[in-house]
């Protein structure tokens, strides 16, 4: 695909948020037992890696980091991808995950659904597969300690049984609970 993820004015800040475990967890009973499952914006600390071991999944993981650019590199032998990834570049991810043909969840800001763009992407991709779904969140979920100003939740592709999903969470990792579990 050759987009130089990390080219010199190409980085945001904000692409660098680590999913919290309460996060994480909503979508691990619907990755079908024995998958293994690639997270390719992940380090061995992220949670994704970590939550997803614990369930019993092999994971793989990669990030640019440790040279391993989601858009050039695939690694063998995975069923499924999941992540949260970096959102500058949203439209391109979501554009090499259906170039992949696997299924996958991915962790994005539902206002996404606000660029046109975005909305044009997906409705062209409708007819492949299942086409997209949703495993929304009833709280907006703090990535850092501050209440987020938005939900995040998944963006899922022939990975759910149906195409909306609604999830409670016990509490949105804010404030007293950032970073407790």
């Amino acid at each position: 695909m050759g987009v130089d993820y990390y080219k010199r004015g190409n980085w945001n800040k904000k692409d660098d948020y680590y999913t919290p475990k309460i996060l994480v967890e909503p979508i691990i009973k619907y990755i079908p037992a024995g998958s293994v499952v690639w997270c390719p914006f992940d380090e061995v600390h992220s949670e994704f890696v970590i939550c997803l071991k614990a369930a019993g999944f092999e994971v793989l993981n990669s990030h640019i980091n440790g040279g391993l650019d989601f858009f050039k590199y695939e690694p063998e032998g995975y069923d499924v991808i999941i992540s949260n990834p970096p959102y500058s570049k949203k439209k391109e991810v979501f554009q090499r995950l259906f170039e992949l043909k696997k299924p996958f969840a991915m962790v994005m800001g539902l206002p996404i659904l606000n660029y046109q763009e975005v909305g044009s992407f997906f409705f062209e991709h409708q007819e492949e597969g299942r086409g997209l779904q949703l495993l929304v969140v009833d709280k907006k979920v703090s990535f850092d300690g501050n209440t987020a100003s938005f939900n995040s939740s998944y963006f899922c592709f022939n990975l759910l049984p149906r195409g909306l999903i609604f999830h409670h969470l016990t509490h949105n990792n804010s404030n007293k609970k950032f970073g407790v579990e």
